[in-house]
């Protein structure tokens, strides 16, 4: 069996979403006059971009679209360019231009272009829906003397079973929320998202790993400021917590967590089978997710309390208050983890803040402000509440300063 390479492996996927669903002959078509028409426009340096965009979002072959595209290489580029300007002349004019006649640069430098953009797009309508039309015809007569090729599908991707045992949780966590050779570009987005999100971010690694590898080993997990539950839910799916709960206020990602909590279809376990409707539902988690302020909230108690990435949204006072009420939740022999920025970090502090106003102010993280401190007073305050603390790196290979606060409660 293969070494299992993350690089490699990226690579294959990236592919296997570049040859889009299905390569019927009608698929095949659009893809190729995608190109075409792109391929065919004075926008140089922006058909690539513009190929895979479509044909990523309509599930299309970007490989074919893309060497269509390529049709105003410097080989074919002068006859385009010079039909575009000749179309567009005749357009605006209503003669064709006489290129054997001398013309000042004024007058073909303020002319040809707007010849060329107006040509430009009949042009590429014209070889898009001949070259289109042309490999519409080669591929069905293809395919209806071969009918092995007859409804032909590209294979979707499936991660190897060398991948490690991280590496397979997390993907199954991704397919909880969406399949990933789900239809619409919404759902493969939030598939990788998720999929980006755990693997990128080094504090799902770092806390997954906190108390050891043994089964249950984080016990009872409470993640205060949950977002979509995706961490809780990989604990889970890690076999590290016994059991998760979580609360957030955005009412929309609780929603997002509940689902993927429950009963996943395409969440499965490596070695299961290929097809959609083959592959076994992955059960649902004993989980409670559900919408709450952490400044108010009924939080129980539990083993391992989360606080990641949530403090710097309140006030100082708040920061204090949802401390003392998240320690207060952790059984003895536990733990609580809190991931902040460190604001004595240097660079990396500036980074971080820049960063969390950005997404901020889009709304991507609903927080009422922005207000980090020094991870020291953090850690001091959880030592007056007999806590005893270490602070580790948390940022990775990313240029932020993160830090992460592993405080246990001694055995009662």
């Amino acid at each position: 069996m293969a070494r299992y390479s993350p690089l490699r492996e990226e690579a294959r996927r990236a592919w296997r979403e570049l040859r889009g669903s299905e390569l019927s002959a009608g698929r095949t078509a659009v893809a190729v006059a995608i190109g075409l028409f792109i391929g065919s426009q004075p926008i140089f340096g922006c058909h690539t971009p513009l190929v895979l965009l479509l044909c990523l979002w309509f599930r299309l072959d970007a490989a074919i679209a893309w060497v269509a595209a390529n049709i105003s290489n410097p080989l074919f580029a002068p006859a385009l360019l010079t039909a575009e300007v000749q179309v567009g002349a005749y357009l605006r004019t209503g003669s064709w231009l006489r290129l054997h006649e001398k013309m000042s640069w004024a007058q073909a430098l303020s002319e040809f272009p707007e010849y060329m953009f107006l040509g430009a797009p009949v042009v590429g309508l014209a070889l898009a829906v001949v070259g289109g039309g042309l490999i519409f015809v080669v591929v069905a007569l293809k395919r209806r003397r071969s009918p092995a090729l007859q409804g032909s599908a590209i294979a979707p991707y499936r991660l190897p079973d060398s991948a490690p045992p991280w590496v397979h949780a997390v993907e199954r966590v991704a397919a909880r929320y969406s399949p990933p050779d789900a239809a619409t570009p919404a759902q493969r987005t939030r598939f990788h998202y998720v999929r980006f999100k755990l693997l990128g971010d080094p504090v799902a690694r770092m806390i997954a790993d906190i108390a050891g590898d043994r089964p249950g080993a984080l016990g009872e997990v409470l993640d205060i400021g949950t977002g979509a539950g995706q961490l809780p839910i990989l604990l889970l799916e890690l076999g590290r917590a016994e059991r998760a709960r979580g609360f957030d206020w955005d009412r929309a990602k609780i929603e997002d967590a509940v689902r993927a909590s429950g009963a996943a279809p395409g969440a499965t376990p490596p070695g299961s089978p290929g097809s959609p409707d083959e592959r076994p539902a992955a059960p649902a988690l004993p989980t409670e997710f559900w919408c709450a302020d952490a400044r108010e909230a009924e939080l129980g108690e539990a083993d391992t309390v989360l606080l990641i990435d949530l403090l710097h949204y309140f006030r100082v006072e708040e920061q204090d208050a949802i401390l003392r009420r998240a320690a207060a939740a952790v059984r003895p022999g536990g733990r609580l983890l809190v991931r902040e920025a460190d604001t004595e970090r240097g660079l990396r502090s500036s980074i971080t803040l820049l960063e969390e106003r950005i997404f901020t102010a889009l709304r991507f993280n609903r927080g009422e402000r922005v207000r980090f401190r020094p991870a020291r007073e953090i850690v001091a305050q959880l030592e007056q509440l007999g806590f005893s603390c270490e602070t580790r790196p948390a940022w990775g290979k990313t240029p932020f300063s993160n830090v992460l606060i592993v405080a246990t409660r001694a055995q009662g």
